[in-house]
């Protein structure tokens, strides 16, 4: 008997094989990776936008006109910020007056949307009493 070393043609097409699967699965996982980054830099800015709309309509003391300078009557859209021109913000400003237990405070929504990541709506509440 001959001694024979090296691969045969079915080792070798094996070997290929299994390397493909890898090799497509890694592809995959950069992709799904890239995805996320840039979604999670979105979320970022989106997030920021929201908050800055929101800090500023508390630090606002002009508490019983806060629907008319921040809205055209209880709801006010933006859209496109610097870098972001489709990003949208809206701001909605609910203020609650019941007189039975009498109490008066405000509630101010704040949503971001951006078209390439619509499920990941950033959404920020805050609630305001009156001084």
């Amino acid at each position: 008997m001959r001694n024979r070393s090296g691969f045969t043609l079915i080792e070798t097409m094996i070997a290929l094989v299994i390397l493909t699967i890898v090799v497509t699965g890694m592809g995959r996982f950069v992709g799904m990776f890239l995805h996320a980054e840039a979604s999670s830099g979105i979320r970022l800015v989106a997030t920021s936008v929201a908050s800055e709309r929101l800090e500023l309509i508390r630090a606002d003391p002009r508490y019983t006109t806060l629907n008319t300078l921040y809205g055209t009557g209880v709801t006010a859209d933006t859209t496109g910020f610097p870098g972001y021109p489709t990003m949208r913000r809206r701001t909605t400003i609910l203020r609650d007056q019941t007189s039975t237990p009498a109490r008066d405070f405000t509630t101010i929504t704040v949503k971001v949307t951006h078209p390439s990541t619509p499920r990941d709506t950033v959404s920020l509440t805050a609630t305001v009493a009156a001084p």
